[in-house]
């Protein structure tokens, strides 16, 4: 029996692979790439900037390199299956390189499905690697190193060099945070003004209808309410329409995102995981894709699933066969017939697919996966399906009452299902809608109508919101910044670089009066209104204003919209043999350099802005600080310098530059000496800054933190503290009367400032781990050891 090797990017895929493929055959991981370029030293420029690529400085990575060595050194046959993109074949082709195997014979599968039909007939049509998508991949990574290690070091040098939230640039990270930038300008030159909307209450039945014109002010709205309660009003109706809602697009990785951020509230990044484990377990195809087709066989599926369902094939789209990747072949082929055979030489089911359940019958996944899981895979599940479906038909009409303003009405619009097409899917009877559709039909137009009240409130216009990450994608998506393997990684990167942060936006209360006519009556109510409250939105911080300006301003041309994108298209070029990939990265370096040289040619100072004649507010190693110059507390010292923590939430830097900003109002907090992290052995655990550095205090004992070295102590955290105190060798575990309860000799529950946690450190373990107790059902502090370790093993570390 032969002894063939297949290899894919993770472990959790090969039980199933294996599986499928049956005996003579065995999978294992390459756990994604192996090898890096590190620095521009691993780039020649000069002989067109061929690149000199090293093993991942891993210890557990080259351990696994050496497995591999040892696997494929004992198998006959090599089958290389890394995800079907550019970073898929460029670890499919160092594989190659790096172990010696021929790259124009070793076979090259890819599957957009883990399914036992998709694995075999990939095994039966196998290609070689793809050398285009290669040189694409490598000339990204090229690029974003000439960018990144060559722009980079001018932040470094003109603003700061931090060490906990590094500043970088590149070449999509840049762009991504431009777009934060832009939209926070928007928001601040936004000119807001206070209008009212007006609502008017008409018929028996007090339906309400809303008025087309907002009005500026109270002497507009006091006027338009005394007149209205004299006016006949008169309601006519439009006639009946036909309306058409279309179903939902098939979903792509940007898509998938937004959905999700919408209906379950998660990041991009946690979206992709659960993806990630769905696409593993074999229950939908693959997550990273910007296709909006699906396969024929998968479409055939789809129209017989809804004619079963629904007992009739009218719930099947029109023109369901334009989501074809055939029919979006064939209309490729008619536009290029360039090397149409190479192309028809891969089975449709290896064409690129939207994101889509493997099997249209499964509305649920099993019990065993968990709730996140199970409740995006109904998601993707759900808009397949109505994607597949024909248009809901609505009957429609427009109601309109007059005023005594010409063209100035009240409004209201009424429908009726008249076939729900795709909506029936998740339809809910709205017998109130259907009610009030069908009242107005028996009313007569032309007709009387007295109101029962009419009410103008006060709002606040033009205002713009923060994005939330979602919305970053999705306009990443539409600038053509990166592409859907990058999208969630953009987002989180300039989070973790301290430009961005996820937060909670405080409205700004203003007084408003609000107008409510009712019979003949006017009654003025005052109101203090919230305006521009936000949750769990991408707001730009100071460091992030500071980056980006300068960017701007020296290196516009290379981190502008069009020239990203533009970029991205090239690369998609080099995928297409259209041009070649040490000609894109000629033409990055060069712009790169003109503009790194331009900018140190002129006369530029680092970034500070000064508060008064002894303090100055700069960026700091560890954030913004406010560097004090002048007496200590004893007036001995005229010399002595010290830096103040400074605030990175609410700084509005041009405010800051126009000198309108105290200094209590900038520093962090007053008492910057101590700081109190909660509860530590029955005591206030007090982080304090002495003579001689950091240190700890609980009780009458104390610790030196000398190893954090001289960090703001708002930066420090417990769980940093915990782990000094508690891996030394004066502290036992057992006696710490911060344990809630003890599992096992390395397992114990503790309490900490944020809640409960797990603590997790074994006799051969230099520090311990801070695990999370999200998941575990039952009472921690009652329940079965038993059932609390196997949990454990699962869900953080098998046992």
């Amino acid at each position: 029996m032969s002894n063939t090797l297949v290899i894919v990017e993770s472990p959790a895929k090969c039980k199933k692979i294996e599986s499928y493929l049956g005996p003579g055959y065995k999978c294992i991981a390459s756990f994604g790439h192996i090898r890096q370029l590190s620095s521009l030293k691993n780039i020649d420029i000069h002989n067109n900037f061929q690149p000199t690529f090293e093993l991942i400085d891993d210890k557990k990575k080259i351990m696994h390199v050496d497995f591999l060595r040892k696997e494929i050194a004992l198998s006959e046959d090599i089958i290389l299956a890394t995800d079907d993109d550019r970073e898929g074949e460029a670890i499919a082709w160092h594989i190659c390189d790096l172990f010696g195997l021929p790259i124009d014979s070793t076979k090259r599968i890819v599957f957009h499905e883990i399914t036992e039909n998709a694995i075999q007939s990939a095994v039966r049509y196998p290609r070689k690697i793809d050398m285009n998508k290669v040189h694409s991949q490598q000339a990204r990574q090229i690029l974003d190193l000439l960018v990144g290690f060559t722009v980079t070091p001018m932040l470094w040098k003109y603003i700061s060099q931090t060490s906990e939230h590094s500043l970088s640039s590149g070449r999509c990270q840049t762009p991504a945070l431009r777009i934060i930038y832009d939209n926070q300008v928007e928001i601040n030159n936004a000119p807001q003004q206070k209008v009212y909307n007006t609502i008017g209450y008409f018929t028996t039945k007090c339906i309400p209808f809303e008025l087309n014109k907002q009005f500026e002010n109270e002497i507009e709205v006091t006027e338009f309410l005394e007149e209205s309660a004299n006016f006949q009003h008169i309601y006519t109706r439009s006639s009946v329409e036909c309306v058409l809602k279309q179903p939902p697009e098939p979903l792509t990785t940007s898509r998938i995102q937004q959905v999700a951020s919408n209906e379950m509230h998660i990041s991009p990044k946690e979206t992709m995981k659960l993806c990630q484990t769905l696409y593993e377990a074999g229950y939908i195809t693959y997550m990273r894709t910007d296709s909006k087709k699906y396969s024929d066989e998968f479409i055939e599926t789809a129209k017989k699933y809804i004619t079963q369902q629904y007992n009739h094939d009218k719930y099947i789209h029109p023109y369901v066969h334009l989501l074809s990747n055939k029919e979006a072949n064939n209309i490729e082929e008619k536009k290029e017939k360039k090397e149409i055979k190479k192309k028809n030489n891969l089975v449709s089911q290896n064409a690129h697919e939207a994101i889509r359940p493997t099997n249209i019958i499964m509305k649920t996944i099993p019990d065993n996966m968990k709730p996140r899981e199970k409740r995006l895979y109904q998601i993707i599940w759900q808009t397949t399906i109505e994607s597949c479906m024909a248009p809901a038909e609505y009957l429609t009409f427009k109601n309109k009452i007059s005023t005594y303003i010409n063209n100035v009405y009240y409004s209201s619009s009424s429908e009726l299902p008249h076939f729900l097409g795709w909506k029936i899917i998740n339809h809910k009877n709205n017998s109130e809608k259907e009610k009030e559709y069908h009242y107005f039909q028996q009313l007569k137009s032309n007709r009387d109508v007295e109101y029962v009240k009419i009410i103008s409130k006060c709002i606040l216009k033009n205002q713009k919101q923060h994005y939330t990450e979602a919305k970053l994608v999705q306009l990443l998506e539409e600038y053509g910044i990166g592409r859907p393997s990058t999208f969630s990684s953009l987002v989180e990167k300039v989070q973790e670089r301290g430009y961005v942060k996820k937060q909670d936006i405080e409205g700004k209360s203003i007084a408003c009066l609000d107008f409510e006519l009712d019979e003949d009556t006017i009654t003025k109510i005052n109101i203090v209104k919230d305006f521009g409250a936000e949750k769990n939105k991408l707001v730009i911080q100071p460091l992030g204003i500071l980056a980006i300006e300068f960017l701007n301003t020296h290196f516009d041309s290379i981190f502008n919209y069009d020239y990203t994108k533009n970029m991205e298209n090239e690369l998609d070029k080099v995928c297409k043999d259209e041009v070649i990939w040490h000609e894109v990265c000629r033409t990055c370096f060069y712009e790169v350099n003109q503009l790194c040289q331009t900018l140190q040619e002129g006369q530029h100072e680092k970034y500070s802005v000064k508060i008064d004649n002894a303090h100055t507010y700069m960026m700091g190693k560890y954030g913004p600080v406010i560097k004090y110059v002048g007496m200590d507390s004893n007036n001995t010292n005229k010399n002595i310098v010290t830096f103040l923590p400074a605030k990175t939430d609410g700084v509005d830097l041009k405010k800051l530059e126009q000198g309108l900003y105290t200094v209590d109002e900038l520093i962090l907090e007053k008492s910057i000496n101590q700081v109190e992290l909660g509860q530590y052995r029955g005591f206030p655990l007090l982080l304090k800054k002495g003579k001689y550095g950091l240190y700890a205090t609980w009780g009458n004992n104390s610790k030196s933190l000398q190893t954090l070295g001289n960090r703001p102590l708002v930066n420090i955290t417990l769980e940093e503290v915990l782990d000094i105190i508690e891996t030394s060798s004066s502290t036992s575990v057992i006696s710490a009367p911060g344990i809630i309860r003890i599992i096992s000799n390395d397992i114990s529950i503790r309490q900490g400032k944020y809640g409960d946690y797990i603590f997790y450190k074994t006799k051969k373990m230099t520090k311990p781990l801070f695990l999370k107790l999200d998941g575990f059902k039952e009472d921690y502090k009652i329940c079965n050891k038993e059932c609390f370790i196997s949990w454990f093993s699962k869900e953080h570390i098998a046992l």
